[in-house]
């Protein structure tokens, strides 16, 4: 259950009207009632101040590589851009949180399909409509990690993904050669 300071921050409009509702209702009936709402209702003096904000609207943090070796590239494909923009947001969070260097977020090519159906199941073939499905898809690449590291937070994303977001990743792995 949120709290009322959370519930300001999520909507202050929300607040700022029933604040005000309050008020002049406990203006009309007693004076006591007044001043309880109006610190429960209270928003906080800059919501941009609050850490909070900062965690969640800022963009994410990044681990700056050491090498510059690519190690894993992930590709996300969606049909609704901001809930892919969204995902790769929270990918390199996870990246940055597990320590692993990750690029930004690169948009590739957008893969338009049409279809022409005819509308009728019989004879008239001049009635027909057309259909259209854009997919869209996002690049990040992870450098200088260790495989171990790039398989669970692989792992972890396929856990946590959205209905509606495909992911293929291309792992890259370096072996030695010759005898050991």
């Amino acid at each position: 259950m949120l709290s009322t300071s959370k519930l300001a921050r999520a909507s202050p409009r929300l607040f700022q009207a029933s604040s005000k509702a309050s008020r002049s209702l406990a203006t009309t009936a007693n004076a006591a009632p007044a001043t309880e709402n109006k610190t429960i209702l209270e928003l906080p003096k800059t919501v941009e101040a609050s850490e909070e904000f900062s965690q969640v609207f800022e963009v994410p943090k990044r681990v700056t590589p050491t090498h510059d070796i690519p190690v894993c590239n992930l590709q996300l494909r969606g049909y609704l851009p901001q809930q892919l923009d969204f995902f790769a947001d929270f990918a390199r969070r996870a990246a940055f949180h597990m320590g692993m260097p990750c690029s930004g977020t690169v948009p590739l090519p957008t893969q338009t399909s049409r279809w022409t159906v005819i509308r009728s199941p019989f004879v008239h073939k001049k009635s027909q409509e057309n259909f259209e499905r854009k997919t869209h898809k996002r690049l990040l690449q992870i450098k200088d990690a260790h495989p171990d590291v790039v398989e669970r937070w692989l792992r972890y994303l396929t856990m946590n993904a959205p209905a509606g977001i495909g992911m293929r990743a291309t792992k890259v792995e370096f072996e030695t050669l010759g005898k050991k």
